[in-house]
């Protein structure tokens, strides 16, 4: 049965047009083919992809590892149902007991969440199939699959463009699913996109599923510059397979430098492909000439690579991370998930303090009718959080049976003419298990009380969790040690990071080091030049009324609000420029409850039935600090070289397009992840994922033109154009 097309989520991506066969599987009527094999989906993927690229035998030095930070990078073009994915998964969790399977694969229309479990729920006949000639029966098989499928359903994102990563059984299995096209998002896992760069510096796989539609019905994937892409990213010992035996496959893949082979396919396909990367040189310096690497004043169609530098070749064992707030903490918890020693640096007793110490904190959304890096960052930033923090949204993590957050939804309340016809464009844009458009009525019954304002977008996904107790929770890993002190000087001694006190005492040493400590970071003399902002902020905890216990979901306009907890509203934050003070004063309550009558005026008269504001005196509230950059957006990657980017990229002074084909000179081992302004909660579980995969040579969680936006040597570039360095 053919069903009616797809809706247009973002004007670039749509969700796949699925027709439903006499059998019940799936049929794109985007290609008019099928999404895999109808005689066994399964022992299709087995045979083709498994089997061919020797994963069981390659697999077996993991089984017979005792190193739990190894990991195995399986590329695949063409998402689909996901059955490669559980397949390979599947098979990685009964053939290893220790390191991490990262599978990374693009879709370009996305099944919808229903069509995808529609899919799914054949799977058990197919295993029941697959399992009928095993002797004895195969118990793994039919008990790891289920498991996997509830979980990648949990997590399947909406049909958003972009990287979205996903964690499985404990970070033992990693997806990256990247909504677009195959060539676009590939390409933008490399490291540069400097031509004279295309294969430096890049993360590398092991293992390409070549599958997808055939060439013949999708000929727009399977292109020259796709294959390039697939040999940047590959290494002597990658290897691939794929169903189809195209001509154009395997021309193209030699061409690049792929041995290529022919072997019998599955069923009733003939043959198939197989091969291994071996080119016949390196395709890299040695085949540029020499007055491509001079620097030059004319103009390049190409950006200097500033934003280059090659990761570690070897994983640490050990890491130094400065700072116990929220993006110190979900940092030291990155690294330890793939096997990093941490000791983590706090001047507190406790972690989660300052700017995460308050007692609620918003997943707030931002979103935006264009797409600037901004909103695209903020995006893809907020969806993250959205699974990161999922345990104290969903009520899954307790103590002492207080609830320790909520996804009780957002609700945004427009403040003026033009914000009523922004929602309307944004509803239209993005799909509705993300964001939904609530008028008269409807509005009032998701907030749980009756409102002023008659229009809102609802963003059904977020809600508010206690930062502190976050920050707690991501620093209990056996691999995390966490230290009181204040660090008061960092040095590079021997290969090694070693953190000093004020006394300059050692307090330890690390190969690698994270700064993460907010505006603080800009005390050391290796990153004094950030353009870093110290705003203060206020917020107020005010008791509920009646009334106000009735809201049921966060409101954010001018200011926010939370449901109660144990009686209590926090509401906020004032946004004071160039103050110190810490003092908690009635006069910016009295802004808070300002900023909320403006949100909306019933909300804020429900806290008194007299109508009467409560006396600010009585009102207990915090004041933190937060960390913002020029251009609203975190600083997360390596820390630069100030006088080596100045020396290196003075012609930008007297050209702004000078050819200068020089990497960035960035500190070996010393990152940052800082400037998170009021959304630390939602930026900094993704910019520490990007430290962590910088760091341990993964495929980043991020585009190459969004990893550009936050690299902490952006600041340099822009005023050496500006000529103000």
């Amino acid at each position: 049965m053919r069903k009616p097309p797809a809706s247009n989520p973002t004007p670039s991506l749509s969700e796949a047009n699925i027709e439903w066969d006499e059998q019940s599987q799936p049929i794109s009527s985007n290609f008019d083919d099928v999404y895999f094999s109808r005689a066994n989906g399964i022992e299709e993927t087995g045979y083709v992809f498994m089997a061919q690229n020797s994963l069981p035998e390659r697999w077996n030095a993991f089984s017979n590892d005792d190193s739990d930070s190894r990991c195995f990078t399986i590329g695949e073009t063409g998402f689909g149902t996901g059955l490669n994915f559980l397949v390979a998964a599947k098979a990685w969790l009964e053939q290893t007991t220790t390191g991490t399977l990262h599978f990374v694969s693009v879709e370009k229309f996305p099944l919808s969440k229903p069509d995808l479990q529609q899919a799914l729920s054949l799977w058990p006949q197919l295993i029941d199939k697959a399992l009928s000639n095993t002797k004895p029966p195969n118990t793994k098989l039919s008990n790891k699959l289920p498991g996997l499928i509830e979980e990648l359903l949990q997590q399947y994102p909406p049909a958003v463009a972009g990287i979205h990563r996903l964690n499985f059984t404990n970070h033992r299995i990693v997806l990256t699913l990247m909504y677009g096209d195959a060539t676009e998002m590939f390409s933008s896992l490399k490291s540069s996109d400097h031509p004279l760069f295309h294969r430096q510096g890049n993360p590398i796989f092991d293992a390409w599923f070549l599958d997808g539609f055939s060439p013949a019905k999708n000929p727009e994937m399977w292109t020259e510059k796709l294959f390039q892409t697939i040999a940047d990213l590959s290494n002597t010992y990658t290897t691939f397979s794929t169903f189809t035996a195209a001509g154009i496959v395997r021309r193209g893949l030699t061409n690049v430098g792929f041995e290529v082979q022919k072997v019998p396919g599955f069923g009733h396909k003939r043959e198939m492909l197989k091969g291994e990367f071996k080119p016949a040189s390196t395709p890299d310096v040695q085949e540029t000439k020499e007055k491509d690497w001079q620097p030059t004043t004319f103009n390049s169609p190409h950006q200097p690579p500033w934003y280059l530098q090659s990761s570690p070749k070897i994983k640490p064992k050990r890491a130094i991370v400065i700072g116990g707030g929220i993006a110190g903490c979900s940092t030291a918890r990155a690294l330890a998930e793939r096997g990093v020693a941490v000791t983590l640096i706090e001047r507190h007793n406790n972690v989660g303090q300052e700017a995460s110490g308050n007692p609620q904190g918003i997943l707030y959304p931002k979103l935006s009718t264009g797409d600037s890096l901004l909103s695209r960052f903020g995006l893809m930033a907020l969806l993250n959080a959205s699974r990161y923090h999922s345990s104290l949204l969903d009520n899954t993590e307790l103590s002492g049976n207080k609830i320790l957050g909520q996804r009780c939804g957002v609700l945004l309340l427009p403040q003026s003419e033009k914000n009523q016809s922004e929602f309307k464009k944004i509803a239209q844009r993005y799909p509705k298990e993300m964001v939904q458009l609530l008028e008269g009525e409807q509005l009032n019954q998701k907030a749980g009380l009756p409102l002023e304002r008659n229009t809102g977008l609802f963003f059904p996904q977020l809600g508010w969790i206690k930062p502190p107790t976050a920050c707690q929770l991501l620093t209990e890993h056996p691999l995390i040690q966490v230290e009181t002190a204040e660090v008061g000087k960092i040095t590079f001694t021997d290969d090694q990071w070693q953190a000093l006190d004020k006394h300059e005492s050692i307090l330890d040493s690390a190969q690698t080091m994270v700064i993460a400590c907010s505006f603080n970071s800009s005390r050391f003399s290796q990153t004094n030049h950030l353009p870093l902002k110290k705003i203060r902020g206020q917020i107020t905890s005010i008791p509920s009324s009646s009334q106000s216990k009735k809201l049921r979901t966060v409101i954010c306009g001018e200011g926010y609000i939370a449901p109660d907890v144990d009686g209590i509203h926090t509401l906020g934050a004032t946004y004071n420029f160039d103050e110190t003070s810490t003092e908690v004063r009635p006069s910016d309550h009295q802004i808070n409850l300002n900023q909320l009558a403006e949100t909306d005026q019933a909300v804020a008269k429900s806290f008194s039935e007299t109508k009467t504001t409560p006396p600010l005196e009585t009102l207990s509230g915090r004041v933190a600090f937060r960390c913002t950059t020029p251009d609203y957006l975190p600083i997360a990657g390596p820390a630069p070289k100030l006088n080596s980017y100045v020396e290196n990229y003075q012609l930008l002074k007297k050209n702004a397009r000078s050819h200068i084909p020089i990497a960035g000179d960035c500190y070996p081992g010393l990152y940052l992840n800082i400037g998170h302004g009021s959304r630390g909660l939602s930026y900094a579980p993704i910019c520490a994922e990007l430290v962590a995969n910088h760091i341990c040579n993964e495929a980043p969680s991020l585009e190459l033109d969004l990893r550009k936006a936050i690299h902490p040597g952006r600041f340099i570039i822009r005023d050496l154009k500006r000529n103000k360095c």
